[in-house]
C-alpha cells in the first residue's frame, strides 16, 4: 500500500514543523510512510490552513492512504500504525472532541483513503467559501459537511458522508488539552501561543515512549 504522511508549517509555524518532524520521521520509517512536509502556502488568496486541502487533494490522487498531521503535535507513542483503523467503505478517519467550544470533529489528525471519493470530498470542502475566514477554517467546512452546526459547535442532522463514509477513531490519536485522552498516541496543542506549543512539544519529545 502506498502511504504518505503530510504536514504544513508556514511562517512562525515552520519552527513547530521542524520540531514535530522528529516524531514524524520516526513514525514514517516504522510504518512505511513517505514524507511530504511543506512550508509554503498553496493558495495565497486564503489563510494558510486552507492549503492543507489542496495538498491533500494532490496526494490523494497519487497514494492509497494519506495521513495528515498538524504541525503543532508530537507522536508520543508510535508503536501502532493508524492504518489499523481502516474499515470497508469508509474513506475519512478523524477524532471527535467534546470541549468547552462544543462537540466537534478535529481534522488536525486525519487519515484519508486515496482516490476519487476523497478528491471529490476535498473539492466540496474547498467550495465552502463563506467559511474562508472562519476561526476554524477548513475544520469548520469539514464539520459542516458531516452535518455539524457551528457557533456553537454541535452535531446536527447527520449526512451520508458521516453515516456511510466516516469513522471516528479513538481520541488517543489526537489528544488535546481541552479533551485529554488516556495513554495518547498523539499529543496536539491547537489554539496556544507559539511559545507555549513549543514548550509542550519539547517536553513531549523528551518524554516520548
Amino acid at each position: 500500500m502506498s502511504k504518505v504522511l503530510v504536514s504544513l508549517g508556514t511562517g512562525p509555524q515552520e519552527r513547530l514543523l521542524r520540531l514535530a518532524s522528529r516524531s514524524f520521521r520516526r513514525y514514517a520509517r516504522a510504518h512505511g510512510y513517505e514524507l511530504s512536509l511543506h512550508t509554503r502556502v498553496i493558495d495565497p488568496a486564503r489563510p494558510a490552513p486552507w492549503s492543507k486541502v489542496k495538498l491533500l487533494q494532490g496526494l490523494a490522487a497519487e497514494h492509497e492512504l494519506v495521513l495528515w498531521l498538524d504541525a503543532d503535535l508530537v507522536i508520543v507513542d508510535g508503536s501502532t500504525d493508524i492504518a489499523s483503523e481502516l474499515e470497508e467503505r469508509r474513506f475519512l478517519y478523524l477524532v471527535e472532541h467534546q470541549t468547552k467550544e462544543g462537540r466537534i470533529p478535529n481534522s488536525g489528525v486525519m487519515l484519508l483513503r486515496g482516490g476519487a471519493q476523497t478528491i471529490a470530498f476535498l473539492e466540496e470542502v474547498y467550495a465552502q467559501e463563506d467559511l474562508i475566514n472562519h476561526r476554524w477554517w477548513e475544520n469548520a467546512a469539514i464539520s459542516r459537511l458531516l452535518g455539524y452546526e457551528l457557533d456553537p459547535a454541535r452535531p446536527g442532522m447527520p449526512t451520508p458522508l458521516l453515516t456511510e463514509h466516516t469513522k471516528f477513531i479513538s481520541p488517543r490519536w489526537n489528544s488535546i488539552p481541552d479533551a485529554p485522552a488516556r495513554q495518547p498516541r498523539i499529543r496536539h496543542y491547537p489554539g496556544y501561543s507559539l511559545k507555549v506549543r513549543t514548550a509542550f512539544m519539547l517536553r513531549d519529545e523528551l518524554l516520548r515512549r
